[in-house]
């Protein structure tokens, strides 16, 4: 079977899980690793057991996230990588920059989302973090990676526009045919920078990609729809970094 090359059209990190995305030029990544800085910071809701000396995954929920509190996505949020600071906005109201390496950044953060949030989350609120460890969605170290031609053949199955961002991948790409991605499975697949990856698996989606990143409003059912007309659950796919290197837009992902 011969595959699509897939160009890589926009990288993106997520430094706190749940918050908006950091859209990257360049992304340089490690084996067995994932994007840089990608979730490494969370927003503890209610205590979970989370222990920085030896950090474990830990599941979504019982973290600040899009699953449960679409209200997350009203503040939209930019970051400076290199100061490893955020800053936070919402209509009507100051920005504001915290530091989230600093004990007091991370105190006015969480400060700041629960007076966002009210009586909708479970709190206390706490940011957490760990050196080398990321909250992402599985117990493994994967980058995603989404199909831009997936998400466009979702949008006219629902007739309405989907925001790839939704899907918050690491990885954009375009050049190959709708769900050509899942016949990835058991390969390896390279970069033209010579970044090596193995496919690990699909990604099933959750109720957080029914939230609209602009509207923060849950104005869909896309997984009824994936499951009705696909018979699965499934946008997007992870894949395991083999070795270090760096990725750019306008790279090349090609299946080997």
């Amino acid at each position: 079977m011969t595959f699509s090359p897939a160009h890589i059209t926009a990288l993106a990190t997520h430094p706190v899980k749940g918050l908006t995305a950091h859209p990257l030029q360049t992304a340089t990544v490690e084996a067995g690793a994932v994007f840089p800085l990608d979730r490494a910071y969370a927003i503890e809701n209610g205590p979970c057991g989370f222990d920085p000396a030896a950090p474990k995954h830990i599941s979504k929920s019982k973290f600040l996230v899009l699953v449960r509190y679409e209200d997350v996505a009203q503040v939209k949020c930019t970051y400076d990588l290199e100061n490893k600071s955020i800053t936070l906005s919402k209509p009507g109201e100051d920005d504001v920059t915290l530091s989230l390496e600093s004990a007091e950044g991370q105190e006015a953060l969480a400060a700041y989302f629960t007076a966002h949030m009210g009586d909708k989350a479970v709190g206390p609120l706490k940011v957490r973090h760990a050196d080398d460890h990321a909250f992402t969605d599985t117990a493994e170290n994967f980058v995603h990676v989404v199909n831009l031609a997936s998400v466009k053949a979702l949008s006219e199955t629902m007739g309405v526009e989907i925001d790839p961002k939704r899907f918050r991948a690491n990885i954009y790409v375009e050049g190959l045919p709708a769900y050509e991605e899942f016949n990835w499975a058991d390969k390896k697949i390279r970069s033209s920078s010579g970044v090596e990856f193995k496919f690990a698996k699909r990604t099933r989606r959750c109720a957080a990609v029914d939230v609209n990143p602009t509207t923060a409003e849950r104005d869909t059912n896309i997984n009824k729809t994936l499951y009705d007309t696909l018979g699965h659950m499934d946008v997007g796919i992870y894949l395991e970094v083999l070795n270090n290197g760096s990725l750019s837009v306008g790279d090349t992902l090609i299946v080997e």
